[in-house]
């Protein structure tokens, strides 16, 4: 079993790392491309030091397109969980969908780079570091509870506490953890999860359709 004092190094270094990602966050508010690429690079940095990885290190390392298939893979399970979500909500009456007035080709841009940039931080720091640390540790269901509550808390500062949305990423955060552990690395977690994001804060919103929310419904944690 894994030393505690080397989880507990491991898990402060991660501490440290989000730190500094906030403090990004906060300067380049205005600028969320710049902000997700610094996020993305410091993060990048400091989870190789960690020793997070993003294949098996004990595997041959993989080709281009074997990489392609396990983040088209993740990318397949996301698409799939964005139109179901969409489905249930446009029958529950929760939601409506209409066409954007125009195709915003500037917001599938900025949002595509975004939610590529977002995922790389998001995957190394809040699933990579934990699992890093934990591994040899715990078991697996008790490594994608904790991977679940630490996205939670994520969410809960950044989203102020809303409850909806809180548990929400808590549910993703397991679920991209349960990824992780599928593909032995990052690809597939980090393919669904761009994936979903983009078509969550940018495809359905505004840039080619427009989900709107009914008043007071559930689905507004999604859109």
């Amino acid at each position: 079993m894994k030393p505690l004092a080397q989880v507990a190094k491991t898990l402060g270094s991660g501490l440290a790392l989000q730190a500094g990602i906030l403090l990004v966050g906060v300067y380049f508010q205005k600028n969320a491309v710049g902000a997700a690429a610094i996020q993305a690079a410091i993060t990048e940095f400091g989870a190789g030091r960690i020793g997070v990885m993003w294949s098996d290190p004990h595997a041959p390392a993989p080709s281009s397109s074997a990489i392609a298939r396990r983040a088209l893979r993740g990318a397949a399970f996301a698409a799939a969980l964005a139109v179901v979500l969409l489905v249930v909500a446009l029958l529950a009456r929760a939601a409506s969908l209409h066409m954007a007035p125009q195709l915003g080709i500037l917001a599938l841009v900025n949002g595509l780079l975004v939610a590529t940039l977002v995922a790389v931080r998001d995957e190394l720091l809040l699933r990579g570091v934990i699992l890093h640390a934990l591994r040899g540790t715990l078991t697996r269901a008790a490594q994608l509870v904790i991977c679940g509550l630490v996205a939670a808390a994520a969410s809960w500062g950044s989203q102020g506490g809303a409850p909806l949305e809180t548990v929400l990423a808590g549910l993703l955060g397991v679920g991209y953890a349960a990824l992780w552990m599928k593909d032995r690395g990052a690809w597939m977690a980090w393919g669904a999860h761009a994936t979903f994001h983009y078509l969550m804060a940018t495809v359905t919103h505004g840039a080619v359709f427009d989900v709107r929310i009914a008043q007071g419904s559930w689905a507004q944690a999604l859109w």
